[in-house]
């Protein structure tokens, strides 16, 4: 029986160490530049569908059913700024990036992004 319990909570600790995702990393300059930067990004926000664009001019740009914006964007040290001019939400944000795989990324605010494919 000690046996038994033994094997069922061995068994139980691999299967849940398995299936729990791995911390990701904040992704590098030189790779939000390849992955992130001139492309098109997509994510929901309140019900909508907002695309969002890190131009390699360094302008930014937002736009969602009812609402536009845009404005410009900068390296930090591990991320980026964006300074919007125009929108709904004006001012400076910076944010850093981890790759959940595939075409979804996620930003230090907590926004899941997708890249879509042009």
């Amino acid at each position: 029986m000690h046996k038994l319990i033994t094997s069922l909570a061995l068994t139980a600790a691999v299967f849940t160490a398995t299936t729990l995702p791995a911390a990701a990393e904040i992704m590098s300059k030189d790779r939000i530049a390849k992955e992130i930067i001139g492309k098109t990004l997509t994510t929901s926000r309140k019900g909508m569908t907002v695309r969002l664009q890190y131009n390699t001019d360094g302008t930014v740009r937002m736009k969602a059913f009812i609402m536009s914006g845009g404005g410009t964007w900068k390296y930090s040290d591990n991320g980026v700024c964006m300074n919007m001019t125009r929108g709904p939400k004006k001012g400076e944000t910076c944010v850093t990036f981890e790759h959940l795989g595939g075409n979804k990324y996620r930003n230090s605010q907590g926004m899941v992004l997708t890249v879509q494919d042009e």
